[in-house]
């Protein structure tokens, strides 16, 4: 099955073409320039260096959040034109189950962090996996304040855990005087989505029989946007 797969729920505009278990093309743009910018022409340009075209796609997957609501609405758009346009299946995958299935190696568990604002993080806990080759979630996707985040962890976990994320070096000194060496940081460079991953982890959702038409992907904001929250007083 040859996918398309992108993501702009954070800095980084992700593009990956993926067929059976081969990876064929990624591109990952970490730049200045808006999504709304670059995503669209960083699509085309992957389509082009690697000879596809549209017709030859099977399948979409899309990064649906957490993360910028701009970012997702752009990405999710974008997406979903496709999908339509060239009657795709299509599948979403969260931006922090994305995240934690970039370290398949480790059975430690795995924090993923992103950036709420307000001294709060977009978050979940995984560990192990499941039968399909993806990680296993242990905690729900939520927003917590960070404090909160590491109070939950020192009382659930006994063993060490991998943080992983946009918002990880925001936090690290307050990670590392929390948990002390019960926590462990991944080099940089993971902290980043990747569309070779997303691609991965989309395939086998699709393979799975969790895809679904374009209108049945939804948003993961996990929170009211700045105008709900300002129209409701938070």
């Amino acid at each position: 099955m040859l996918i398309l797969a992108l993501d702009s729920a954070t800095s980084v505009g992700a593009v990956a073409l993926y067929q059976g278990e081969k990876l064929i093309a990624e591109s990952n743009l970490n730049l200045e320039l808006t999504h709304s910018q670059r995503l669209f022409p960083q699509i085309i340009e992957l389509l082009k260096a690697a000879r596809v075209e549209g017709q030859d796609l099977e399948g979409i997957v899309t990064g649906i959040g957490p993360g910028s609501f701009t970012g997702i609405r752009i990405g999710m758009a974008t997406a979903k034109t496709l999908a339509q346009s060239w009657n795709l299946e299509m599948v979403g995958v969260s931006t922090l189950e994305l995240l934690a299935n970039a370290l398949l190696e480790t059975e430690r568990a795995i924090c993923p962090l992103i950036d709420a604002k307000r001294e709060r993080v977009y978050t979940a806990l995984y560990q192990g996996q499941q039968q399909e080759g993806l990680k296993k979630l242990r905690l729900p996707e939520q927003i917590l304040a960070v404090v909160k985040l590491l109070e939950r962890l020192k009382q659930e976990l006994s063993g060490e855990v991998l943080f992983v994320g946009p918002a990880v070096e925001k936090y690290r000194e307050l990670i590392k005087k929390e948990l002390g060496k019960q926590a462990l940081f991944v080099p940089k460079l993971y902290h980043l989505p990747r569309g070779g991953v997303l691609a991965r982890v989309g395939a086998l959702k699709l393979a799975a029989g969790q895809g679904s038409d374009f209108v049945g992907v939804k948003p993961n904001y996990l929170k009211l946007s700045q105008a709900e929250r300002d129209w409701v007083g938070d």
